[in-house]
C-alpha cells in the first residue's frame, strides 16, 4: 500500500521541535532536525545513503526481500525507501554530553 501523504508521528515531532538527542558510540549529542528541501542537499544525501553498502546491509536486506542479498538490491532498496520516504538531516553540536 503506497501513501504519499502519509506522515509519521516522529516526523510531526520534529517539525514542531527540531531539537533532538542522538545516543552514539561516543555519547550523547544534541542537534537540530530538519526536512532536506535544498536540490543538492538531497541529491548528496540520496548519494550518501544509497550508494554505499556496508556488512550490515546484506542482513537488512534479507530481513525485507526475498532471495540472496546483493550490492544491487541492497542499493535499491535504499534508493526506495529514500524516494517514498521523509529523508532528514540532523546538525549536531560539536561536543557528546
Amino acid at each position: 500500500m503506497t501513501r504519499p501523504d502519509f506522515v509519521a508521528g516522529w516526523v510531526w515531532n520534529i517539525r514542531g521541535n527540531p531539537r533532538v538527542r542522538l545516543r552514539m558510540p561516543a555519547g550523547w549529542f544534541d542537534g537540530l532536525a530538519r526536512e532536506i528541501t535544498d536540490r543538492a542537499e538531497l541529491d548528496d544525501a540520496r548519494d550518501a545513503i544509497c550508494e554505499k553498502v556496508d556488512v550490515f546491509d546484506y542482513g537488512e536486506c534479507a530481513v525485507h526481500l526475498r532471495g540472496l542479498p546483493t550490492r544491487a538490491k541492497i542499493k535499491d532498496l535504499h534508493r526506495y525507501w529514500f524516494d517514498t520516504g521523509r529523508p532528514l538531516v540532523i546538525e549536531l553540536r560539536d561536543a557528546p554530553r
